[in-house]
């Protein structure tokens, strides 16, 4: 299976979803607790106590205000994803890096200056805390971005075309190109020829299927993401973007038309809504369309 060039300079949708940005906050600060709790007995620097001692009370308001700032920096993530087109896997690694770094400096800072437990100079005390931190929240980063990865590739396995299908036991000619579509659960939902199918229309958290069955024009609705669609069926076949809600079937376009507001989609069916050409995708649009 060809993997898209976008996935890997793009940061996985999976990653950055509010979903996958909770559960990360909440495995990383139970795994910190468990690991530093673990850890004070044998270092000569650390105070983290959770029990009856004298830095409980600096142990909760650490544990707090480092939970509060991962909450905010991945709510600001979420935030930073959806106004910008590219969020590069890069940018999303560096992030969780200065995440780090900060809580990192913080850990130093209070140790040094509040705590004041031991005769470490700063620098000493800073490198401690930055390789201790990177320890308790690099990990749980790791072990929950691994499986959220293996499980959105799991079903993205599954959202595939096939050279041979079978539909009311019996086989489709070979090399019919057809689109699985399966919910967000990995179910499949709908098996449909590529060239029977007219677009897909997001609608909130569905998709809406337009597409050709016993000659009429009929619509399916399903819950599925579509980048999940576009990561997997827009490479190597007629199908692609136009619009931020709108994938079509190039080949069945009949007519683009360029309007006031920009580039319209008519088809060759009637009964199917015009479909708006996006400013970002028209070129592209335009250059498949006179490739026809």
């Amino acid at each position: 299976m060809k993997f898209p060039k976008r996935l890997i300079t793009q940061t996985p949708e999976c990653l950055t979803e509010p979903v996958g940005q909770s559960l990360n906050v909440i495995i990383s600060t139970l795994f910190a607790l468990v690991f530093l709790t673990a850890y004070t007995p044998f270092s000569d620097t650390s105070w983290f106590q959770l029990g009856t001692h004298s830095h409980f009370l600096n142990t909760v308001a650490f544990v707090g205000t480092g939970t509060f700032f991962l909450a905010c920096s991945r709510v600001l993530m979420t935030f930073a994803v959806k106004k910008l087109r590219h969020f590069p896997m890069w940018l999303y690694l560096l992030w969780l890096f200065l995440e780090i770094v900060l809580i990192a400096t913080y850990h130093a800072c209070i140790s040094y200056f509040h705590i004041q437990a031991t005769d470490y100079s700063f620098v000493y005390i800073f490198a401690k805390s930055l390789l201790i931190t990177f320890i308790a929240l690099a990990v749980p980063y790791s072990i929950v971005d691994l499986v959220m990865l293996l499980k959105d590739t799991q079903q993205r396995l599954m959202l595939t075309k096939s050279d041979l299908v079978e539909s009311d036991n019996e086989a489709l000619p070979e090399h019919t190109e057809i689109i699985n579509l399966m919910d967000n659960n990995g179910n499949l939902k709908l098996s449909v020829k590529l060239d029977n199918l007219y677009y897909i229309k997001a609608e909130d958290n569905y998709i809406n299927v337009f597409y050709q069955r016993s000659g009429n024009i009929a619509s399916y609705m399903l819950r599925c993401k579509m980048k999940t669609i576009e990561d997997n069926c827009l490479d190597s076949s007629s199908l692609m973007r136009c619009h931020r809600s709108y994938i079509v079937n190039i080949s069945k376009v009949s007519v683009l038309h360029n309007e006031a507001d920009g580039f319209v989609i008519d088809f060759e069916r009637e009964g199917l809504e015009s479909v708006p050409v996006s400013k970002t995708y028209s070129a592209k649009v335009l250059e498949a369309f006179n490739k026809k």
